[in-house]
């Protein structure tokens, strides 16, 4: 319990530097055109109007790692060198000979930790890097880096979909560790096997400033290496779980005051949020998704729910999605490929689809992108 109160007021204290300017959430939550319990609506639950490509990776036959590998083995995964100390978890010495199966263990703050997500999305990425694809980028200088360290820990994974398909940034959340595993790389491969690009950011944690400026940069990278990453560069995401969607809500609320004021080239079309701790919204705002476990016990529900609600009322098209059974930190939540399942990414992802009009435009609309290798990337 002593753990759960400090975990709140670090991120309370986060939030209310990034609340600068709001709009008071009303205390009336009984509008609710925009919000709806999964369960009695279905209708887009195993929906993505998006046409996927026809190369869509299949799950590999062999994987490179089994549910009894430990963190060690990752670490020491000779692919995985440039990026292998900000993947896991824990990287100190008590920790290393955890199993794949036993992440839920050191992960105390996260649920639904599943070691097929976990295998597939290491598998993905040591797959492609076999293939001698590139899934790591830094997102600074080796001079930026070598003049400010802490820059090292900071870097975007990834998840390739179709050619000249706009993108998605994901920033996991994790608070006191990295969730990157959980929060990140599972939700990037679907977001990927729907046809988009998608990015997981590793930013610094622990400093509201620091991890929105690392966002920001990202965003430019990918914007400005838009030809070369074969990506759509504007019409772009931003999806965050609890702390990532702290970062995401500063930057698009403040990125044109303080310190942020002029850093970020072009505002996303749509954030997508998973249990953020709060959320106050302003006319800054893009079309929002908060999506809920109704056994969480660290959130509002109902300042959340009541934000959406606001949101809608300043014009800015939002969801509010409450998903049954799910606690906080569930990450992919249930199995999305189930049936019976809740596809919370997939609902995400068609709303996404909407408000930028992107189901609207033909397959063959976007500019072709220039053939190219990876270097020569702007920082």
């Amino acid at each position: 319990m002593k753990f759960k109160l400090h975990y709140l007021a670090i991120l309370f204290g986060s939030v209310l530097i990034a609340s600068q300017s709001v709009i008071p959430v009303s205390a009336d939550i009984g509008d609710s055109d925009n919000y709806y319990n999964v369960l009695l609506d279905d209708e887009s639950a195993v929906r993505f109007r998006r046409s996927k490509s026809a190369s869509v990776e299949k799950k590999s036959t062999e994987l490179h790692f089994n549910a009894k590998n430990t963190i060690e083995d990752v670490l020491n995964y000779p692919g995985f060198k440039p990026f292998a100390k900000i993947l896991m978890p824990n990287t100190k010495q008590s920790d290393l000979a955890v199993h794949l199966d036993e992440l839920q263990n050191i992960m105390s703050i996260h649920h639904n930790i599943t070691t097929d997500n976990t295998l597939e999305s290491l598998d993905y990425l040591a797959s492609r890097i076999e293939n001698k694809e590139r899934v790591f980028y830094p997102i600074y200088s080796k001079e930026d880096i070598k003049a400010d360290p802490t820059l090292e820990d900071t870097g975007l994974y990834f998840f390739r979909g179709d050619e000249n398909a706009p993108f998605a940034i994901i920033l996991p959340g994790g608070y006191s560790y990295r969730s990157t595993i959980h929060e990140g790389l599972p939700i990037a491969l679907r977001v990927s096997n729907a046809g988009f690009n998608a990015f997981v950011l590793s930013y610094r944690s622990g400093n509201l400033i620091k991890g929105s400026k690392d966002l920001i940069t990202a965003i430019n990278f990918v914007i400005n290496n838009a030809d070369k990453l074969k990506v759509r560069k504007d019409k772009y995401s931003l999806w965050g779980a609890a702390v990532g969607a702290q970062l995401i809500i500063n930057v698009t609320q403040n990125s044109e005051k303080g310190e942020l004021k002029g850093l970020l080239e072009e505002k996303p079309v749509a954030n997508i949020f998973s249990y953020p701790l709060s959320y106050y919204p302003s006319e800054n705002d893009v079309p929002t998704v908060i999506v809920v476990g109704d056994q969480d016990r660290i959130v509002n529900k109902t300042i959340l729910k009541s934000s959406i609600n606001n949101l809608n009322k300043m014009g800015i098209e939002s969801k509010f999605i409450l998903i049954p059974r799910l606690q906080h930190g569930f990450g992919v939540g249930f199995d999305p490929n189930s049936s019976v399942s809740i596809n919370w990414i997939g609902r995400a992802t068609s709303f996404w689809e909407d408000v930028a009009g992107l189901s609207e435009e033909s397959s063959d609309s976007n500019e072709e992108g220039k053939e190219g290798e990876d270097d020569g990337l702007i920082m």
